[in-house]
């Protein structure tokens, strides 16, 4: 015998909706979910104190920035010399697994010629960071969490690490196709030494 008298409300082609209540449990997932929707507006849009989105992140920034430095206070970046990394730029096998680095980690932000896209223009004579390879190289390796660039240091073994910065290092003056204007300070490239 059936819990509710099946009363039908209308038919269409043999079809009919009968006039039955919701089964309980759906009822209190409903209701449930609206006392939630409210608190949670309540809660973030419309920002009751300071508990907002925004407050979240940049509290979470503000950790993650610190344990970064942490990390890098007990395991210290130590740049491979001017000339080592220089010395990269005109070793094809450096190059090689340089430019493999960089299309697997960089190419994505900075595009497949480094001529920039969501990430800077690093073909041109103009860097946010210093463009001295010792400087690049330290960029890279701690990145820069406040502009979205993350800490490679801790991902790339330190060899992978120089051959990426010989690379880009090679890729001064080549002049891509769709480059992204120059942005930051124009610094006189170190010279490469001869082959």
């Amino acid at each position: 015998m059936a819990q509710y008298e099946d009363k039908v409300l209308h038919g269409v082609d043999g079809i009919e909706e009968y006039d039955n209540p919701m089964p309980g449990w759906l009822m209190a997932i409903f209701w449930g979910s609206l006392v939630f929707a409210i608190l949670y507006l309540g809660y973030y849009a419309l920002a009751f104190g300071e508990r907002t989105y925004e407050s979240e992140y940049r509290g979470e920034m503000v950790t993650d920035l610190s344990s970064v430095q942490a990390y890098y206070d007990t395991h210290p970046v130590v740049p491979p010399t001017s000339d080592e990394l220089l010395a990269g730029a005109v070793n094809p096998e450096v190059l090689v697994k340089g430019k493999a680095r960089f299309t697997k980690t960089c190419s994505p932000c900075h595009g497949a010629a480094a001529q920039g896209l969501i990430g800077p223009n690093l073909t041109d004579t103009y860097w946010l960071h210093g463009g001295q390879v010792t400087q690049v190289f330290t960029t890279i390796a701690k990145g820069v969490p406040a502009k979205g660039m993350p800490s490679w240091g801790r991902a790339i073994p330190p060899e992978e690490l120089a051959a990426l910065v010989s690379f880009v290092r090679s890729l001064q003056g080549s002049n891509p196709p769709d480059a992204r204007p120059p942005q930051g300070q124009a610094e006189t490239p170190e010279p490469l030494p001869s082959r």
